[in-house]
């Protein structure tokens, strides 16, 4: 009797320690189980960090406030283009001509004739109507045709002539500038230069004779013409 109590007593024994023992390992399980998911928790927090630093450097907006600020910031590009753009315009269209106030010019404004001046050389810094004049060119020159420039030796405000010869025109009307404009024309008849287009203060033209290298100052009336007749000696 006393030998089936031990044996009983050792069966109790070796169940609580076996109990206690799975005990220990499910809460050593639970334990690993619980590690695990933290560090898994910790991977997708930095995974998205990452994520959320990819997108800001690469430009991707993650929120309505960076797209907004993207759009900004293309804006601000634009406005910077346009402004260059019409920096660059502005160069080209600002009259930066240097205005001749030597002797010999003096003398080509009050004569509105010169030998001494050459083509595309400006005069005034605005329009100063002289006078519309007609000439009468005599030379001694054998070719048929000749060259001439044609130039606003004033202020280019827009004004616009056209070139005729005996009353038919050989070009289109065109804005007179700095920059000379040539034609060539024949050696004996009349050319006219017709006014077309006042930019403001009348139309103020010069044109110069290849054949007896003489430059003319004159105003052509809007409409109208100044004719310069050409004889052969």
């Amino acid at each position: 009797m006393r030998e089936n109590q031990k044996d009983l007593r050792k069966r109790i024994e070796r169940a609580k320690e076996k109990s206690k023992h799975a005990a220990q390992m499910n809460a050593y399980e639970e334990n690993q189980a619980e590690d695990e998911l933290g560090n898994d928790e910790v991977q997708q927090g930095n995974g998205g960090q990452i994520l959320e630093q990819w997108k800001a450097q690469d430009g991707v907006p993650n929120d309505k406030g960076q797209v907004f600020h993207g759009k900004k910031l293309k804006g601000m590009k634009r406005l910077g283009y346009l402004a260059i753009a019409i920096g660059v315009m502005a160069m080209f269209f600002t009259d930066t001509a240097t205005v001749d106030t030597s002797e010999s010019a003096k003398n080509a404004l009050e004569n509105q004739v010169s030998t001494s001046i050459s083509a595309g050389v400006v005069l005034l810094q605005e329009d100063e109507n002289l006078g519309a004049q007609d000439y009468t060119i005599t030379h001694s020159s054998d070719a048929d045709e000749t060259k001439i420039w044609v130039w606003d030796y004033a202020a280019e405000d827009g004004d616009y002539v056209q070139v005729l010869i005996d009353g038919t025109p050989i070009s289109e009307s065109f804005m007179i500038q700095h920059q000379p404009k040539e034609f060539m024309v024949p050696s004996t008849g009349s050319v006219q230069i017709k006014g077309i287009r006042d930019g403001g203060g009348g139309i103020t033209y010069a044109v110069r004779y290849d054949m007896n290298g003489t430059s003319y100052f004159n105003t052509a009336p809007e409409g109208e013409f100044n004719t310069y007749e050409l004889v052969k000696e």
